[in-house]
């Protein structure tokens, strides 16, 4: 069949005849290259990625491709990572290009593109199909059976993708080994997930046969809980146990009983940015409460499937005293029915949500009741998850009372180990950017004598934009600064030009007159007037545009501004009711 009779649109139809001729260029060669590789190598790519290379292009990096599979033993990824230098072919000049073969397992490619995206590259092309070969002993390649699984065949992903050219050995020597941590992270939690699952079945087993001293409420909220993280809801990276040592009030790792990423001893979640946690007297105390669950973020990122923060979730161990005892530990990822499914369906969540509705007296069916649980079900998820019932009372009531009066909040909630001070800032929607979010930050960081950890905008409808800090601490105690501080130093940095004309107007005319000059004049002045004219010149300015009549029609007048030369005067004219 002829490219032009295939389906599809007019790219898939060239991006087809492309690989074909490429595949025509390497089957004419006498070259040991299956021409059907060639096709399951860059089926999938996106045409407009592909397009830009030439069949010879293609053929001679399919080869290259092919090369890499010849030998390979299982469970041991071949990563090769080239700056290509053929002759004649100017496209790849500015390539490097990575190739990776492992063996067929979940999150490869989302965790591999994740390495490459924190490292600021760029990606040109990614392509990635699954294959079915046979190796003997030696890892030696026996027979190529295509895409589709075949009797006896092992499945194996190739990872392929173009980035921007890095011509220095050493800067791709690293982001091999990078590469290396990412898949060994990928393998371990794979091959462990089954027998994690199995350790989380098995507590909550325990729980319900032998349940601790605690009230009957509290345990079957943290079974259920349990029994949520594993209907499908929660990726599983480690679990680890920790037994809890009196006298020296420290959860100590139990490491042979290490799954997942938290195999390694040198793994710790639970620690400051950089240097290890050290059990304060609050620390034990909340420990030692009578809850099950602590629900919190670990201080490393995943390798795994997402680049971010892990989700930590620990169990609690109780003695039949009700004595602390240890801590089963897991990390992972919630899934996106965490953040998407309503709060209500959502065990330990339902609990502090309808504890909340229910403490501030609204009438549910009512408009405040009903806006309540809107401000809860639209909270930041992960922020829900780690907050006590009386802070969320807290924040709630204030964030929702900025509907009926928008204003700056900010609403500081400190780790409860200590690690990192989370801070939700409310600020006008009108002139946010880039330049006053990173403002913001910038001051809660010295604020707080952390740093800027991330940062996590949304915009929901009305005046305000949300945006979520996370300020890691640092060595020593943090400051904690009380809120009216922290506002009043938000309300300066994103103080506008115009606010600053509504106050000059406030300070020199009565109320009802200062309003309705700042409702007629807010809107008069250009961008470029605001930039060369501070709102005390509009304020001069305003007073001759408002005395001027049909009878004093024109103003006019000469100045010189401080950052003038002196060879410089600058003319201002007003005309009433017509164009000058």
């Amino acid at each position: 069949m002829a490219a032009d009779d295939l389906p599809g649109t007019d790219e898939e139809r060239a991006e087809a005849a492309l690989i074909a001729a490429a595949a025509n260029i390497l089957g004419s060669g006498n070259r040991d290259v299956p021409e059907d590789f060639v096709v399951a190598l860059f089926a999938h790519a996106v045409p407009e990625d592909l397009m830009r290379y030439d069949p010879r292009q293609l053929a001679e990096l399919a080869a290259d491709a092919w090369a890499l599979l010849a030998v390979r033993k299982p469970g041991v990824p071949n990563i090769r990572f080239d700056a290509p230098a053929l002759a004649g072919h100017d496209r790849l000049r500015v390539d490097s290009v990575l190739e990776i073969v492992n063996d067929d397992m979940p999150f490869l490619v989302d965790s591999v593109l994740a390495e490459l995206t924190e490292r600021g590259i760029d990606i040109h092309l990614v392509v990635h199909p699954v294959l079915s070969v046979l190796r003997d002993g030696a890892g030696r390649l026996t027979a190529f059976k295509g895409t589709k699984s075949a009797p006896g065949a092992l499945r194996e992903s190739i990872i392929y993708v173009h980035v921007e050219r890095i011509d220095e050995q050493a800067r791709r020597a690293e982001i091999v080994e990078a590469l290396e941590r990412v898949l060994a992270d990928v393998r371990v939690c794979v091959a462990d997930w089954r027998a994690m699952v199995a350790r989380v079945a098995d507590v909550v087993a325990e729980l319900k046969a032998n349940p601790p001293p605690l009230p009957p409420g509290e345990i079957a909220e943290a079974i259920a809980f349990l029994e949520w993280l594993l209907d499908n809801n929660f990726t599983f990276l480690g679990i680890r146990d920790y037994g809890f040592t009196a006298s020296q009030a420290a959860l100590e790792p139990i490491f042979e009983s290490g799954l997942g990423i938290l195999r390694s001893r040198d793994m710790a979640v639970l620690r400051r940015w950089n240097e290890p946690l050290v059990i304060t007297a609050q620390m034990r105390a909340l420990l030692e409460q009578p809850t099950l669950l602590i629900v919190t973020k670990a201080t490393v990122r995943s390798r795994v499937h997402r680049r971010v923060y892990m989700d930590y979730v620990g169990l609690k161990r109780f003695d039949r005293s009700g004595k602390l005892t240890g801590e089963f530990r897991i990390v992972g990822l919630f899934t996106s029915t965490a953040y998407t499914r309503s709060t209500r369906s959502i065990p330990y969540l339902r609990r502090k949500v309808d504890a909340v509705v229910k403490r501030a007296g609204f009438d549910p069916d009512g408009h405040s009741g009903k806006a309540l649980v809107n401000v809860l079900e639209n909270y930041p998820r992960d922020e829900l998850f780690q907050l006590d019932e009386d802070t969320l009372y807290e924040f709630a009531l204030a964030v929702l009372q900025l509907d009926e009066r928008p204003r700056v909040r900010v609403l500081p909630r400190r780790d409860r180990f200590d690690r990192f001070v989370s801070i939700l800032v409310y600020v006008p929607r009108e002139g946010y950017g880039s330049a006053v979010r990173k403002a913001i930050g910038d001051y809660l960081a010295t604020a707080y004598q952390g740093r800027v950890s991330a940062f996590h905008p949304f915009f929901p409808e009305g005046q305000l934009v949300r945006v979520h800090f996370i300020i890691a601490l640092s060595s020593g105690e943090a400051p904690n600064p009380d809120r009216a501080s922290l506002e009043r130093a938000v309300e300066t940095i994103v103080r506008t030009w115009v606010d600053e004309l509504g106050d000059a107007l406030a300070r020199t005319h009565d109320p009802v007159r200062a309003r309705a000059l700042f409702e007629r004049y807010r809107d008069a002045f250009s961008e470029g007037y605001r930039e060369n004219y501070s709102p005390a010149t509009a304020l001069g300015d305003i007073r001759v545009i408002e005395g001027l009549l049909p009878s004093r029609p024109l103003g006019v007048d000469f100045h010189r501004r401080l950052s003038d030369t002196s060879n410089c005067v600058g003319l201002k004219v007003w005309s009433y009711d017509r164009p000058i």
